[in-house]
């Protein structure tokens, strides 16, 4: 029988943080059948990322009449031994305005401490792990798999495998095309203060308010995240377009491109040669053009002559989580080999 126990976790790195978000989280983990503190063994630990606004707990949804939810197919796995145990962990990374991208900001918040220092060693200390890089992995699907990026990058003293589904990346692309569609709905909205007072009003934004509200959010979110600044008001931090015209403000957006794993990587090629397991999948479709970004971090991987998998399947951004257990399964696998 399926095992999951939901914690409430206080954190002291998130508490007052000046986006006003709650520091104690709850943080649902999963415990394979029959686990045991006195097993032998310890047991490899996996952190499984939420996208843009979303919480680890939502991995664990009911996937209804047709389907197995991710705890029951790990569960059957384990049990009929087509996977080994491990223990996985769901964060909850979500920020007032839709996200941290699982980073530390001086406005937004510490979360990639959070996770990598307070959680971890919470994990640690509560189960019986083996409490090394080695048997630790993160997996993560758009804004997640951007934190499993970027964790394997900037903390590989924590995380020894990683895994991005469709991770935010190529943001050439990514925050720049739907610019227009930014601009002329918070024009319409009466500017940025107007449209975040609406969106957090409503019950239900994302459902009732449309996909240009959507995206105008997404878009807000990130200013926090990659380019903060408390002297901006509601969303502490910097544009990097003109809400009048569209255009790039170059210095804004060379900070921005500064977080694109693309980018990234070249920073950080000494750090990712340390990884043990590097697995990139996406959608072949992908709306947003994440497989293109998979595809150039892909091809300086080779050229660095770092190991890696890559992947891609029918379909578009959305709609695939049910390739965590599988991802989860590899990952493991290659911590045991």
């Amino acid at each position: 029988m399926t095992y999951v126990r939901a914690f409430d976790h206080t954190s002291k790195v998130l508490a007052n943080n000046l986006m006003g978000c709650p520091h104690v989280r709850q943080v649902p983990v999963y415990l394979p059948p029959g686990y045991s503190d006195r097993r032998r063994e310890p047991y490899p630990v996996i952190f499984l990322l939420a996208g843009w606004s979303g919480r680890g707990a939502n991995y664990l949804s009911d996937a209804g009449a047709f389907a197995r939810s991710l705890p029951d197919r790990l569960d059957h796995w384990v049990q009929t031994k087509q996977m080994s145990e491990c223990i996985v962990v769901f964060p909850d990374g979500s920020s007032k305005l839709g996200c941290s991208q699982y980073v530390n900001s001086s406005t937004n918040g510490p979360y990639m401490d959070y996770l990598c220092d307070e959680l971890v060693e919470w994990v640690d200390d509560r189960f019986h792990t083996h409490a090394s890089r080695e048997f630790r992995g993160v997996i993560g699907h758009s804004s997640g798999g951007f934190g499993a990026l970027a964790i394997g990058m900037l903390r590989s003293d924590r995380f020894g495998s990683i895994c991005s589904s469709a991770g935010d990346s190529f943001y050439e692309r990514l925050y720049t095309s739907d610019i227009p569609t930014v601009v002329s709905t918070l024009k319409n909205s009466g500017g940025v203060e107007a449209f975040v007072q609406k969106f957090l009003a409503s019950p239900n934004p994302c459902g009732l308010m449309g996909q240009s509200a959507v995206l105008t959010m997404l878009y807000l979110s990130m200013a926090p995240c990659y380019l903060p600044n408390e002297n901006v008001p509601v969303i502490k931090g910097d544009l990097w377009f003109d809400l009048d015209t569209g255009a790039l403000i170059p210095e804004a957006f060379k900070r921005l491109l500064d977080w694109d794993p693309v980018h990234m990587l070249d920073r950080y090629v000494t750090e990712v040669r340390s990884l043990n397991w590097i697995h990139l999948q996406s959608g072949s479709e992908d709306e947003y053009g994440l497989q293109l970004g998979h595809r150039q971090i892909a091809a300086k991987l080779e050229t660095y002559g770092i190991e890696h998998l890559i992947e891609e399947y029918p379909g578009k951004h959305g709609g695939h989580h049910h390739h965590m257990p599988d991802r989860i399964k590899r990952m493991v696998a290659n911590m045991l080999c």
